[in-house]
C-alpha cells in the first residue's frame, strides 16, 4: 500500500492481518482528512473493515497509520500521542518523512491510497 500526497507516493509498510487486507481490498481511494487533536489527520473510510486479528494500542506513534472502530475512521498521525481511553488498531508505518509535512499543513488535506 502506498500514500500519495501532493504527487509524492509515501510507502506504507502494513501490518499482515485481515485489517489491511480488508482496507487493500478498497484501493485505490482518496479522502479528504480533517486535523484532530494536534496530533491525527483522519476520514471515514468507504466502508467499515475487519478488525480480527489486528494489533490494538492507546498510544499512537508519529508516522504511523491507525483505525479507529467506533468511528470507521483511517487515522495518520504526524506526533506521538497517549490516546487512552480510545483504543485504536494499527495498520502500518509510512516511509519517507510524510509526517513531518503534515505537522505544518492545514486544517484538512487530501490523500491517495493505492497499490
Amino acid at each position: 500500500m502506498k500514500i500519495i500526497h501532493e504527487n509524492q507516493e509515501y510507502p506504507v509498510h502494513s501490518e499482515t492481518n485481515t485489517l489491511t487486507e480488508s482496507i487493500e481490498g478498497m484501493l485505490p481511494f482518496a479522502l479528504k482528512l480533517s486535523r484532530s487533536a494536534e496530533h491525527e489527520y483522519y476520514a471515514s473510510l468507504p466502508r467499515p473493515v475487519s478488525v480480527d486479528g489486528a494489533k490494538s494500542t492507546t498510544h499512537v506513534k508519529a508516522g504511523w497509520i491507525y483505525y479507529f472502530k467506533d468511528w470507521n475512521a483511517f487515522a495518520l498521525n504526524f506526533r506521538e500521542a497517549d490516546i487512552a481511553p480510545y483504543i485504536v488498531y494499527i495498520i502500518g508505518e509510512v516511509a519517507g518523512g510524510l509526517e513531518g509535512l503534515l505537522a505544518e499543513a492545514g486544517d484538512t488535506i487530501e490523500i491517495k491510497l493505492s497499490l
